[in-house]
């Protein structure tokens, strides 16, 4: 535990002596990391494709806020669209702005999360960032995990369909709305994993709310098995459970449940050795508060022994 409060206390005093420099490396990386996983899915137009245009776009994420950034991303996906589909751009440009609206309206501060869920998606591991949330966040933020859900299925769709989408012409244009709509919003897959990361997000978040020991370590536990039971459940019911999908499950749940228990150890230690138990009352009610404070770094004890040099005549 010492090992990741310092690490933990090294970070912070790192980034507080670099803030300006590491808040634009992080936004750099996240710019590039979601522009190419956008260009890998989706690459339609040769010029927003070519590895120059997405170096500069990343270089002006990284000088722009969150909000902008997150703009800029979303710009970039329907601008690929569009040149694929003029109707498809039109689409993809409301899905994404509506998302966009009510995104700032009931989560705006975690901008990071809802552009790093496609990124999660990717490695297999999406569970991770609704237990995160659900831990450090209000029940309100469920919407990141959400709509970061549906901005990976629609990126996920027009990849795999993108000979489809791209043969189709003429009339054929509202078809592929047609298409793109229903093989979105009625994929069992999609549903599936937007019910789940629903379910486990508010399974973590109201479990580590119990006054227990190690609640929030139970509830990424208790979490992880509920995503990893969910996922292969549904898929064995619909008869699309493969020794992929099998594996995907599992290690990524596993791993998922790793994660966020280091993360919430180095960020939020808790020494529940030390839990005190507090009664206090007013005249309208009693009040029975538990106490778990921080876990803190035990510094070693340095002993310096000085020599003074003898004095020489």
């Amino acid at each position: 535990m010492n090992k990741l409060i310092n690490l933990r206390n090294k970070i912070e005093g790192f980034y507080l002596k670099h803030s300006k420099i590491v808040g634009y490396l992080v936004r750099l990386l996240i710019s590039f990391a979601c522009l190419i996983l956008v260009r890998q899915s989706i690459n339609f137009s040769p010029f927003l494709s070519n590895i120059w245009t997405i170096l500069a776009l990343s270089l002006i994420g990284g000088f722009i806020p969150i909000k902008f950034l997150m703009i800029l991303i979303l710009a970039y996906i329907t601008a690929q669209v569009y040149a694929l589909s003029i109707a498809l751009g039109l689409v993809i440009a409301i899905i994404l702005m509506i998302m966009y609206l009510l995104f700032f309206r009931f989560a705006p501060h975690y901008g990071p999360a809802f552009v790093l869920m496609p990124i999660l998606f990717f490695a297999r591991i999406p569970a991770l960032m609704a237990m995160l949330l659900a831990i450090i966040a209000p029940a309100l933020s469920v919407v990141t995990v959400l709509f970061g859900t549906i901005l990976f299925y629609l990126i996920h769709f027009l990849h795999i369909n993108a000979a489809t989408f791209a043969t189709a012409t003429g009339t054929l244009e509202f078809t592929k709305v047609e298409l793109l709509i229903e093989g979105v919003f009625g994929n069992r897959e999609f549903l599936l994993a937007l019910g789940t990361l629903f379910a486990v997000f508010m399974i973590v978040h109201f479990l580590k709310r119990i006054s227990y020991k190690y609640s929030i370590e139970i509830a990424i536990a208790i979490g992880t098995g509920v995503y990893i039971i969910l996922m292969l459940g549904s898929s064995l019911i619909f008869g699309t459970l493969t020794v992929t999908r099998l594996l995907n499950y599992w290690i990524g749940g596993l791993v998922s449940g790793a994660l966020a228990l280091v993360i919430n150890n180095i960020w939020h230690p808790l020494d529940y050795s030390r839990t005190e138990y507090v009664e206090f009352e007013d005249d309208e009610y009693n009040y029975y508060v538990r106490a778990v404070p921080k876990a803190t770094f035990e510094r070693e004890k340095v002993q310096v022994k000085r020599i003074n040099k003898r004095k020489t005549l």
